[in-house]
């Protein structure tokens, strides 16, 4: 899908409601009327939070907030507020969980909202596009591993929303927030937390400034630290970037104002200048992405819940314990200079202490990191650089990293040994200038992490895969009529297993798929349909769970 994103976006921008190929096609018209004035709430088949039945208190830090106008004088975001933890429900806890309630009517587009507590990011999200008549919608977001924030006392509160109204674009998203403390129990024990957050703040990555920087401060009797690294693309391009063609293509094509730099991005993390993992973001599609009859009422996968990527630097704890301040990095492979294009988000870091010392010891030991991944391309242009938009093209990525490092603490020397193996690939086919479109990508994860001394052995390895296919038809016959189907198989699969002593302790595993299709039609008649089937299955600590849901024309049938 080269030309898919600039138009989509360009689309919104002329206030049309449905994906559009050229300035011919469909016109503008309220997205309700799509599956007329009203559809089901949104919904979805993946597993609930499974919650402590301890005593519980709950801190509402926002009730009904009205977000209008996130670019008025002043603006109404973001909505800025005190969290107190409950005295009620003093920690340590089994579970803190955010819970969010929203609700929106008229018309309006899927808006990216984020939630900082004490300056950490906490979510990173998106809202549904409204029906008419008006929906409600909830999201449950466990937030335990950031207790250490709870624990220090009063929080500043930030839920940054940026909407726009007007006459054409009605809808006001309505939401409230609280937060859902559990209080321990001999079934339910508080989990293990780090000992301090820190953050870089929020950055934002384009093709002028492609790094972001800030200088952390490390506790000196660091063991184990774990960075978590919140991220989306955004703008004209790189909300699709995993849709784009090579920049030989676009050069080739100058007409079709086709996004660039190909499908694959990666942001790398780097420690003073040295890179010390990657992150290679979800595909993310939005309640508006491609055709908004897709998510109505079923949102892609992580729409509402954005992944907050891990990555174990602990091999490089011997590096930070000097008391000096430390360059913790973030750069991103490529990026678009359309319009708005970036990568924004946030980096945090869980550290983790000895309190056995006041100092710790320790040393990169082996340190065979690629400083960024390697990339093939073939393209096959077949209408010879005509510039008619007519082409195939592949690309591959792969990673091979491999990190170990010591730290001496007071119950002994740790080695820790972290290895990546991480590969994407993309086969895409464009005809007809981007009417007709067949996109599949596949992301392959594999990162295990080996930690011998002061104990057993201790083995985790989560393999993750990310598959993504897409076909895109838009036809026109002699009379005018037009005649668009979109169809999409995407997929979030996981399997995370324990070891200690060479024996499995916990194996875990996720397999979510998701297949919507949509159907458009106008001129001698009118067609509005779309339906998906979504499927989620997993097992765990909790035991085995699944559920299948099949939607049509906004509303479930089973």
């Amino acid at each position: 899908m080269a030309v898919r994103p600039l138009l989509r976006r360009a689309a919104r921008l002329l206030g049309a409601a449905v994906l559009t190929l050229t300035a011919a096609v469909t016109a503008a018209g309220p997205a309700h009327a799509d599956f007329g004035s009203g559809y089901h709430d949104p919904y979805t088949a993946e597993k609930p939070l499974t919650r402590p039945d301890t005593r519980s208190c709950t801190v509402e830090v926002m009730h009904e907030r009205e977000f209008r106008n996130g670019y008025g004088n002043p603006p109404d975001t973001p909505y800025d507020a005190a969290l107190t933890p409950p005295a009620d429900c003093a920690g340590p806890w089994s579970a803190v969980v955010l819970d969010l309630h929203g609700q929106v009517a008229g018309r309006q587009f899927d808006r990216i909202f984020s939630v900082r507590i004490g300056g950490v990011q906490v979510l990173l999200s998106s809202t549904p596009e409204p029906s008419k008549d008006g929906i409600r919608w909830n999201v449950e977001h466990d937030v335990t591993r950031y207790a250490p924030l709870f624990a220090g006392g009063p929080q500043p509160f930030s839920f940054d929303l940026a909407n726009v109204t007007d006459a054409t674009y009605t809808g006001v998203y309505t939401i409230s927030a609280s937060l859902t403390f559990y209080t321990t129990s001999d079934r339910w024990p508080a989990p293990h937390t780090a000992d301090r957050l820190l953050t870089t703040g929020p950055f934002s990555l384009t093709q002028a400034t492609p790094t972001a920087t800030r200088d952390v401060t490390f506790p000196q009797n660091l063991e184990r630290l774990t960075a978590e690294v919140y991220t989306r693309g955004g703008g004209a391009c790189e909300e699709f970037a995993y849709a784009s063609a090579p920049d030989a293509f676009v050069s080739a094509n100058p007409g079709l104002g086709a996004c660039g730099k190909g499908p694959f991005r990666e942001l790398r993390l780097t420690v003073d200048g040295r890179v010390a993992g990657a992150v290679w973001p979800y595909p993310v599609i939005y309640t508006g992405g491609w055709d908004p009859l897709l998510w109505r009422p079923v949102p892609s996968i992580f729409a509402f819940d954005l992944p907050a990527y891990r990555i174990d630097l602990t091999p490089y704890v011997g590096l930070l314990l000097d008391g000096r301040p430390h360059s913790v990095g973030i750069t991103v492979n490529a990026a678009e200079a359309q319009s708005n294009d970036a990568w924004t988000g946030q980096v945090n870091l869980f550290a983790d202490t000895d309190h056995g010392t006041d100092r710790t010891t320790g040393q990169l030991t082996d340190y065979r990191v690629a400083p960024e991944a390697a990339v093939t391309t073939t393209l096959a242009d077949h209408d010879g650089g005509s510039g008619s938009g007519s082409g195939d093209w592949t690309v591959g990525a792969g990673r091979h990293d491999l990190a170990r490092g010591w730290v001496q603490t007071s119950h002994g020397r740790v080695t820790t040994e972290v290895r990546d193996d991480l590969s994407f690939g993309s086969a895409q086919q464009l005809r007809d200038g981007g009417n007709d479109v067949t996109l599949h990508n596949g992301t392959d994860l594999t990162r295990s992490t080996a930690t011998w001394g002061g104990g057993p052995h201790r083995t985790t390895t989560v393999h993750e895969s990310e598959p993504l296919d897409v076909t895109y038809r838009l036809t026109r016959d002699a009379a005018g009529n037009t005649d668009q189907v979109t169809s999409m198989d995407l997929g979030y699969h996981r399997a995370a297993t324990a070891a200690t002593g060479g024996h499995v302790t916990s194996v875990a595993t996720v397999d979510h798929t998701l297949r919507p299709t949509a159907h458009r039609h106008d001129g001698d008649r009118t067609v509005r349909t779309g339906g998906s089937t979504e499927d989620y299955r997993s097992t765990g600590p909790d035991g085995p769970y699944r559920r299948t849901i099949t939607t049509v024309d906004g509303w479930p049938v089973s």
